[in-house]
Protein backbone atom coordinates (compact mmCIF):
# COMPACT_ATOMS: atom_id res chain seq x y z
CA UNK A 1 0.00 0.00 0.00
CA UNK A 2 1.11 3.36 -0.70
CA UNK A 3 1.26 5.97 1.62
CA UNK A 4 1.54 10.54 0.80
CA UNK A 5 2.33 12.50 3.28
CA UNK A 6 -0.51 15.44 3.54
CA UNK A 7 2.00 17.30 5.79
CA UNK A 8 5.65 16.92 5.31
CA UNK A 9 5.46 16.88 9.47
CA UNK A 10 3.65 13.36 9.27
CA UNK A 11 5.82 10.00 10.17
CA UNK A 12 4.97 7.45 7.71
CA UNK A 13 3.91 4.31 9.78
CA UNK A 14 5.91 1.50 10.59
CA UNK A 15 5.82 -2.13 11.89
CA UNK A 16 7.00 -1.96 15.45
CA UNK A 17 8.31 -5.45 15.18
CA UNK A 18 9.02 -7.93 12.70
CA UNK A 19 5.81 -10.15 14.43
CA UNK A 20 3.13 -7.21 13.60
CA UNK A 21 -0.04 -7.54 12.48
CA UNK A 22 -0.22 -4.01 12.82
CA UNK A 23 1.59 -0.64 11.62
CA UNK A 24 1.21 2.18 13.99
CA UNK A 25 0.32 5.60 13.45
CA UNK A 26 1.66 8.70 14.80
CA UNK A 27 -0.36 11.88 15.96
CA UNK A 28 0.74 14.86 13.17
CA UNK A 29 -0.12 17.92 15.61
CA UNK A 30 1.19 21.18 13.93
CA UNK A 31 1.68 24.27 16.14
CA UNK A 32 -1.09 26.73 15.58
CA UNK A 33 -3.12 24.80 14.42
CA UNK A 34 -6.76 23.87 15.84
CA UNK A 35 -8.23 20.06 16.49
CA UNK A 36 -12.14 19.22 15.64
CA UNK A 37 -13.55 17.79 19.24
CA UNK A 38 -17.22 17.26 20.53
CA UNK A 39 -17.79 17.83 24.00
CA UNK A 40 -20.33 15.74 25.92
CA UNK A 41 -22.92 17.84 24.63
CA UNK A 42 -22.40 16.82 20.65
CA UNK A 43 -21.42 20.56 20.57
CA UNK A 44 -18.42 20.73 18.49
CA UNK A 45 -15.42 22.87 19.66
CA UNK A 46 -11.83 23.62 18.34
CA UNK A 47 -8.89 22.30 20.52
CA UNK A 48 -5.58 24.51 20.23
CA UNK A 49 -2.07 22.61 19.66
CA UNK A 50 0.49 24.61 21.13
CA UNK A 51 3.91 24.03 22.52
CA UNK A 52 5.31 23.26 26.44
CA UNK A 53 7.76 24.78 27.89
CA UNK A 54 9.95 21.88 26.77
CA UNK A 55 8.87 22.85 23.14
CA UNK A 56 7.07 19.36 22.77
CA UNK A 57 3.70 20.40 20.38
CA UNK A 58 1.24 18.43 22.19
CA UNK A 59 -2.68 18.70 22.01
CA UNK A 60 -5.28 18.30 25.64
CA UNK A 61 -7.93 15.78 25.22
CA UNK A 62 -10.83 16.39 27.27
CA UNK A 63 -12.54 14.15 29.58
CA UNK A 64 -15.36 12.61 27.80
CA UNK A 65 -14.89 14.27 24.45
CA UNK A 66 -14.60 13.00 21.11
CA UNK A 67 -11.10 14.06 19.40
CA UNK A 68 -10.23 13.60 15.53
CA UNK A 69 -6.46 13.54 15.69
CA UNK A 70 -4.63 14.01 12.45
CA UNK A 71 -2.12 11.19 11.09
CA UNK A 72 -0.85 13.93 8.12
CA UNK A 73 -1.29 10.93 5.76
CA UNK A 74 -3.37 10.35 2.90
CA UNK A 75 -3.65 6.21 2.29
CA UNK A 76 -3.67 4.61 -1.38
CA UNK A 77 -5.32 1.51 -0.60
CA UNK A 78 -5.92 -0.86 -3.42
CA UNK A 79 -9.21 -1.66 -4.62
CA UNK A 80 -10.65 -5.01 -2.83
CA UNK A 81 -8.81 -3.49 0.32
CA UNK A 82 -9.85 -2.10 3.59
CA UNK A 83 -7.71 -0.33 5.83
CA UNK A 84 -8.82 -1.37 9.46
CA UNK A 85 -7.79 0.69 12.53
CA UNK A 86 -7.40 -0.10 16.00
CA UNK A 87 -6.36 2.15 19.12
CA UNK A 88 -2.98 0.84 20.63
CA UNK A 89 -3.55 -1.27 24.15
CA UNK A 90 -1.01 1.11 25.71
CA UNK A 91 -3.07 3.66 25.74
CA UNK A 92 -6.21 2.81 26.80
CA UNK A 93 -4.77 0.56 29.41
CA UNK A 94 -2.39 3.79 30.40
CA UNK A 95 -4.29 7.12 29.71
CA UNK A 96 -7.87 5.58 29.11
CA UNK A 97 -8.13 6.68 25.34
CA UNK A 98 -10.41 4.90 22.82
CA UNK A 99 -11.38 4.84 19.23
CA UNK A 100 -15.08 6.74 19.40
CA UNK A 101 -15.95 4.56 17.03
CA UNK A 102 -14.60 1.30 18.47
CA UNK A 103 -12.90 0.33 14.49
CA UNK A 104 -12.55 2.50 12.23
CA UNK A 105 -12.67 1.55 8.43
CA UNK A 106 -10.81 3.13 5.86
CA UNK A 107 -12.57 2.47 2.13
CA UNK A 108 -10.62 2.38 -0.68
CA UNK A 109 -12.56 4.71 -2.52
CA UNK A 110 -10.96 7.23 0.22
CA UNK A 111 -8.56 9.42 -0.90
CA UNK A 112 -8.90 12.45 1.90
CA UNK A 113 -6.60 12.56 5.04
CA UNK A 114 -6.67 9.96 7.53
CA UNK A 115 -7.57 10.66 10.74
CA UNK A 116 -7.82 8.90 13.92
CA UNK A 117 -11.22 9.67 16.53
CA UNK A 118 -10.36 9.32 19.92
CA UNK A 119 -12.62 9.11 23.07
CA UNK A 120 -11.09 10.38 26.59
CA UNK A 121 -12.73 7.82 28.91
CA UNK A 122 -10.71 9.12 31.78
CA UNK A 123 -12.01 11.77 34.13
CA UNK A 124 -8.67 13.77 33.51
CA UNK A 125 -7.22 15.60 30.55
CA UNK A 126 -4.04 13.99 28.89
CA UNK A 127 -1.77 15.70 26.77
CA UNK A 128 -1.47 14.07 23.22
CA UNK A 129 2.21 15.31 22.03
CA UNK A 130 3.13 15.13 17.80
CA UNK A 131 4.80 11.82 17.06
CA UNK A 132 2.88 10.05 20.09
CA UNK A 133 1.74 6.35 18.66
CA UNK A 134 -1.53 6.26 18.94
CA UNK A 135 -3.64 4.23 16.85
CA UNK A 136 -2.77 0.77 14.93
CA UNK A 137 -3.62 -0.54 11.57
CA UNK A 138 -4.01 -2.91 9.01
CA UNK A 139 -5.01 -3.41 5.48
CA UNK A 140 -6.94 -6.40 4.67
CA UNK A 141 -7.99 -8.23 1.79
CA UNK A 142 -12.05 -7.90 1.22
CA UNK A 143 -14.21 -10.59 0.93
CA UNK A 144 -17.15 -10.09 -1.62
CA UNK A 145 -19.84 -10.87 -1.25
CA UNK A 146 -23.87 -9.72 -2.22
CA UNK A 147 -26.92 -9.03 0.35
CA UNK A 148 -30.43 -11.04 -0.91
CA UNK A 149 -33.63 -10.56 0.53
CA UNK A 150 -35.57 -13.50 1.71
CA UNK A 151 -38.72 -14.42 1.86
CA UNK A 152 -39.02 -16.30 5.38
CA UNK A 153 -37.14 -16.34 8.47
CA UNK A 154 -33.91 -18.25 8.74
CA UNK A 155 -34.26 -21.81 10.33
CA UNK A 156 -32.53 -23.01 13.34
CA UNK A 157 -29.28 -24.03 12.66
CA UNK A 158 -27.98 -25.21 15.95
CA UNK A 159 -29.12 -25.81 19.53
CA UNK A 160 -28.70 -22.01 20.62
CA UNK A 161 -32.27 -20.33 22.43
CA UNK A 162 -32.13 -16.92 22.80
CA UNK A 163 -29.68 -13.78 22.44
CA UNK A 164 -27.52 -11.35 24.17
CA UNK A 165 -26.17 -12.84 27.41
CA UNK A 166 -28.07 -15.88 26.93
CA UNK A 167 -25.02 -18.22 26.65
CA UNK A 168 -24.31 -16.78 30.50
CA UNK A 169 -21.51 -14.39 31.38
CA UNK A 170 -18.53 -16.05 32.65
Amino acid sequence: MKIFKHSENAEIPEFATEGSACFDLRACLEEGNRITAYNPHNRTMELPVKRDSSGRIFTQLQPSFRTLIPTGLIFDIPKGHVVKMFIRSSMALKFGINLANSTAIIDSDYIDPAFVLVYNMSDTPINLYHGDRIAQAMLEKLHTYTLTERKTAPEQKTDREGGMGSTGVS
